[in-house]
């Protein structure tokens, strides 16, 4: 089922029916669907379709995955996980990251529950990569309303059009860098380092 790169798009159920996660996670198999979400607000339960990454923004996930991957081979705290990963920050609604980390320590006994798609456990710290400011405005709401509230402990929210990271730290206030400075991660997360201006110079784009 091909979706054009634009808008998301939403699917409403009937008032009173949901997916249950099998059945969300064969919903999208058997259609081709990458990335969704999904809410429940007034007893509807609406299945949202998100497009692809532009070229930029999934060049610079990328190279974000591929440090955060890296971080974690030396540190082994954690498990690292791409954009298809759906957390659940409220019942019946799932929301997804471009890139996420959880230590082990969060995970504890879900551990097994995390690796086979079910995320009840909420990231110790996640990436939002926008490629316009817009977007980034938008990123920026769904981590006050929904990512911090329910548990995240660090969000980075990346706007490549003005250049910009914002950092949430356990808190759904925000401070706001520009890429010539280095995201330093908290003490929990050792020597976590990321450049976003080098990976920017580097994708080429």
């Amino acid at each position: 089922m091909p979706f054009p790169n634009t808008e998301n798009i939403e699917i409403r159920l009937p008032k009173g029916m949901v997916f249950t996660h099998e059945q969300m996670f064969e919903f999208c198999e058997i259609n081709d669907i990458k990335r969704v979400e999904t809410d429940f607000e007034n007893g509807f339960f609406t299945l949202i379709i998100k497009p692809m990454n532009t070229f930029k923004a999934a060049l610079f996930t990328a190279q974000l995955l591929g440090a955060m991957i890296s971080w974690n081979k030396t540190k082994k705290l954690g498990v690292v996980s791409a954009e298809t990963a759906a957390f659940a920050v409220a019942e019946l609604v799932w929301r997804e990251a471009d890139t996420s980390f959880v230590s082990f320590e969060k995970l504890g006994k879900e551990l097994q529950s995390f690796l086979n798609g079910i995320c009840l456990v909420l990231p110790t710290l996640l990436f939002e990569v926008s490629s316009t400011h817009l977007n980034a405005k938008k990123d920026l709401a769904k981590t006050q309303k929904y990512w911090m509230p329910a548990g995240t402990d660090y969000a980075v929210i990346i706007d490549l059009e003005k250049k910009e990271w914002h950092f949430f730290n356990r808190s759904t206030v925000y401070s706001t860098h520009h890429f010539s400075e280095k995201f330093i991660a908290p003490a929990d997360l050792p020597n976590l380092e990321i450049d976003f201006e080098a990976i920017i110079n580097e994708i080429g784009v």
